[in-house]
């Protein structure tokens, strides 16, 4: 299903799609550190989700960014598939992307695995996954992201 996802945005790969959806952020102008999170459950309903144009229409009621655990009764969340499916099978081990301004950690990627691991939160599932997430400091204003069609 993702690779369907970013070919539909006319990229050849995932990592191509990716490059171009951080762009706005200029990444490579940022120091990046790289953390474990020990307990993902309890961390995660309190991070804010990706500042996507597409999140931002349909779930974030016109905000930059809103808490996943304020995201989660609506239904592009709830309802969503690719949510679902990741909440049955979390993986082993997966990595996020984020920054942090004015204090609070705000997705750059990863916002379906997020969402899964505050449904989980909420449910009072248990998670034996390792969890990492590299974080820069992002002092500009968050920028709204295309979702990764917006190629030159």
């Amino acid at each position: 299903m993702w690779q369907e996802h970013w070919r539909e945005r006319g990229f050849n790969s995932w990592s191509e799609w990716r490059k171009n959806y951080a762009a706005p952020l200029k990444p490579e102008s940022l120091k990046w550190y790289l953390f474990e999170i020990t307990n993902p459950l309890r961390e995660f309903p309190l991070i804010y989700g990706t500042p996507t144009r597409g999140w931002i229409a349909k779930c974030y009621d016109g905000k930059i960014t809103k808490k996943l655990k304020d995201t989660l009764e609506h239904p592009v969340v709830a309802d969503n598939e690719k949510v679902k499916s990741i909440v049955k099978n979390f993986p082993k081990e997966t990595m996020f992307t984020g920054v942090v301004h004015n204090g609070r950690i705000v997705l750059v990627e990863g916002m379906h695995r997020a969402c899964a691991l505050a449904i989980m939160a909420r449910d009072g599932k248990e998670l034996k996954s390792k969890v990492k997430i590299a974080l820069a400091e992002f002092s500009r204003e968050i920028p709204a992201i295309e979702k990764g069609n917006n190629r030159n």
